[in-house]
């Protein structure tokens, strides 16, 4: 390791390369991405100007009660994933008891097998 980093030290030119490498892979990974995202943002603007346009004075005030909306309808959505988190985590609980008391239950059964079967071997010989 420390020679890998004193080659690197010594070549900073090596760095550059491995750096330029590295932003081409996620470039090409997600330019898709990007070029959707690009759309996305413009199709946003296009219908923003044109209600900004068809009445200005009206697009704040409509602009702070869609983000007041959207806050009020994340907050529900996120009270709601909690309350699911929580009962899933219950039931978790209560089947991980369930298969301790069948491990519990196979476990004592096994050693009853067992002692019946160490005595049916006591017979005589």
């Amino acid at each position: 390791m420390d020679n890998i980093m004193q080659n690197l030290s010594a070549h900073p030119m090596i760095i550059i390369v491995i750096i330029f490498i590295g932003l081409l892979i996620v470039y090409f990974l997600f330019k898709q991405l990007l070029k959707l995202a690009l759309l996305f943002l413009m199709i946003l603007l296009a219908i923003g100007g044109y209600f900004y346009f068809k009445d200005p004075d009206k697009m704040p005030r409509n602009m702070m009660e869609t983000l007041e909306k959207a806050k009020t309808e994340t907050g529900k959505a996120v009270e709601k994933g909690k309350e699911a988190y929580s009962k899933g985590k219950a039931i978790a609980e209560k089947g991980k008891k369930i298969t301790e008391g069948m491990d519990n239950l196979l476990i004592g059964k096994d050693k009853k097998t067992d002692k019946t079967m160490d005595q049916g071997n006591k017979g005589p010989k």
